[in-house]
């Protein structure tokens, strides 16, 4: 099905040949489907019931959109739409209607006067004003629920003695502006005297200062917003109305009866009314389906046919937005793609002889392909191809036998022409100049004997000019370091290895070996470059800094206490890399090396000689005192030595 209701079927064919079936079937393409909602429902009641409000109707979501459909309007939470519109409620339409004051009931009563203080009651009710006066009981909430009047009071029943007044009347307005400077009063009038020992009437006067936004209030009108655009019943889109409400505001924000306003002389003209315009929503329109192309291809799996259409006239407002698809393709009828083409040459064929001048030859044959260029071709019978002209690559002249030449012995020889190399740009800093590019291929040139080598070519290189090319940039890589050599080579900025294009001045070292060659024996090439001895060796240098040869490390091998044989003291050069002569279990053995790798004496040795003098030394020291002759013992006293009494007197000290 189309986008806009057109339904597109195939035929439905299969063709064979070889391992492949191709086939085609009917498809549907789904139609959009726009956004559905339900109808609007009922207007809500203005939400206030005095003065300026709104009311509100709503649409929800019956269907969503799909397939490039018309989109929803903006929804809500809950998957609905609103519209708005301002409403006013005449202030005086609900009134407060209140019924007479019950009989004071009295709740202390002095029995001896018969008289006290008590409660009165009275029924409140919210009432719908007419012009008749009010008519029918309706919620309270529909009325004002600071001006609702109180339903109970406190009462006296005044004693027969007593003076007795009337109700208090209203209070006067207060002046404008509000101040305290102002004040506001009521009255009540006497109804009984007092007698002689009764109680005095009250003073029947009240007063009170006008305080602001309390019992004193300012008016000003207020117009709202201009509401949306409001159409006739059925309509969608095209000419409407718009309208705003008046209201009367009081100066602590309430709206209030616009006979306040009035009453003050604020009368303004304002323009409730305004004419307004819903632009209409425009589907989008297309053109007709252009005719099918020629296939683009004569054969094979890859050719296809394409028809187009075009916008006409853009969606416009909620209109139907323009569907992406607008390009159909389909395959064309699937052939075979039978063509000739070339076999491998021959060798080389020198007709009485071994070498020299000769000619090859090679053969056409008839392919068939799917038309892909990863699909390998076929070799099929040659009558599938009689009707075809034998044009190979776009060439009409089939070489079928050309000359070559087989080398002798010792002779150098060309070998075939590579493929050509991509087109390479003239670039800087991955930027083409507009100079062209050029390719190239070459010739490898084989050098059988060197002492022909005269005879051959230096290079065999081809160029041409190209426009077709791409910039690349081409940078050193190297290998990691194994001994003195390395792999170096030169990568493009595409990943691919070459052979050219990288500044040869730039080129790192592949080769860190010595010149002159190290051939001492036990030497090696260092990183440096320079020659080296293997361990256990040590350099000797000749006066021009070049190694001379690699000396023999004497080696001092110190016996450990296991090592029976403590009193060897001899010293022998031994190879540290040969294996100890020591059998396992016997002890371990020390290699000190006292040369460094200079040929001079290390610093521990000169250590170890002075502490041998010293040692030396001692010994000798205490072999004479040892044999010197000892003097004559003194002559013993008679007198004996009485022995020492040590008397403990107890203190801790001792």
């Amino acid at each position: 099905m189309g986008v806009f209701g057109e339904l597109y079927t195939f035929e439905r064919c299969t063709f064979v040949y070889g391992d492949y079936s191709y086939i085609e079937e009917a498809c549907i393409i789904p139609c959009p489907s726009d956004c559905k909602l339900s109808e609007w429902s009922n207007w809500s009641r203005c939400s206030k019931s005095c003065g300026s409000g709104v009311k509100v109707r709503s649409k929800w979501l019956r269907e969503k959109p799909y397939n490039g459909g018309r989109p929803c309007p903006k929804l809500d939470h809950v998957n609905q739409v609103y519209e708005v519109v301002p409403c006013h409620s005449d202030c005086s339409q609900y009134i407060w209607v209140t019924e007479p004051w019950s009989v004071c009931k009295v709740t202390f009563v002095n029995m001896r006067d018969n008289c006290g203080e008590g409660v009165q009651t009275r029924k409140v009710r919210c009432m719908q004003n007419t012009a008749d006066g009010p008519s029918d009981h309706v919620e309270d909430y529909l009325c004002d629920p600071e001006e609702m009047p109180l339903g109970s009071r406190e009462c006296k029943l005044p004693c027969p003695e007593d003076c007795v007044i009337s109700e208090w009347g209203p209070w006067t307005r207060c002046t404008l502006p509000c101040n305290q400077s102002s004040f506001r009063q009521r009255s009540a009038d006497p109804i009984r005297q007092p007698a002689d020992e009764g109680r005095a009437c009250p003073n029947a006067v009240e007063k009170e200062p006008c305080n602001l936004n309390k019992n004193c209030f300012h008016y000003d009108y207020n117009v709202t917003d201009w509401s949306t655009c409001q159409l006739s019943e059925k309509a969608v889109c095209g000419n409407g109305m718009k309208t705003r409400m008046l209201d009367c505001v009081r100066s602590d924000g309430k709206s209030v009866n616009l006979k306040y306003c009035e009453e003050l002389g604020l009368e303004k003209n304002w323009q409730m009314n305004a004419s307004c315009m819903v632009e209409c929503p425009v589907n989008c329109q297309l053109s007709d389906w252009s005719p099918w192309s020629q296939c683009s291809q004569t054969c094979g799996l890859t050719g296809k046919m394409i028809r187009r259409r075009t916008v006409t006239q853009p969606f416009q407002g909620d209109g139907r937005p323009c569907p992406a698809l607008m390009e159909q393709s389909k395959p064309c009828p699937v052939k075979p793609c039978y063509q000739w083409q070339y076999g491998q040459w021959s060798p080389c064929q020198v007709q009485d002889a071994q070498c020299g001048e000769g000619t090859r030859t090679r053969n056409i044959s008839c392919v068939v392909s799917d038309g892909s260029a990863d699909d390998f071709s076929k070799v099929v019978d040659e009558e599938f191809c009689t009707d075809i002209e034998p044009i190979i690559d776009g060439i009409k002249k089939m070489v079928l036998e050309e000359t070559c030449t087989q080398p002798c012995p010792g002779d150098c020889y060309l070998k075939d022409w590579s493929s050509w190399s991509l087109c390479q740009l003239t670039c800087v800093n991955g930027e083409d100049l507009g100079f062209g590019g050029i390719q190239v291929r070459s010739r490898a040139v084989i050098i059988q004997e060197l002492e022909n080598q005269h005879l051959c070519p230096e290079q065999m290189l081809e160029t041409k000019s190209c426009d077709d090319g791409q910039c690349y940039e081409y940078k050193w890589m190297a290998s990691a370091w194994k001994g003195s050599s390395r792999t170096v080579w030169c990568q493009r900025s595409d990943g691919v290895n070459v052979t050219g294009g990288c500044l040869v001045v730039r080129q790192p070292d592949a080769d860190r070996s010595c010149n002159p060659p190290c051939s001492q024996p036990y030497s090696y090439c260092s990183e440096t470059r320079t020659c080296s001895c293997e361990e256990g060796y040590t350099e000797v240098m000749s006066s021009n800094g070049t190694l001379e040869q690699c000396t023999l490390i004497p080696v001092v091998v110190m016996p450990t206490v296991e090592d029976k044989r403590g009193d060897v003291k001899t010293s022998r050069a031994v190879h540290p890399t040969q294996p100890s002569s020591n059998p396992a279990g016997r002890g371990r053995t020390w290699f000190l090396q006292p040369f460094g790798p200079d040929g001079r004496l290390k610093t521990w040795v000169y250590g170890v000689a002075a502490g041998a003098f010293v040692l030396l030394i001692f010994i000798v020291s205490m072999i004479y005192l040892a044999c010197k002759k000892p003097k004559k013992p003194q002559r013993r006293q008679n007198n004996r030595l009485k022995p020492l009494t040590l008397a403990y007197d107890g203190d801790a000290d001792m």
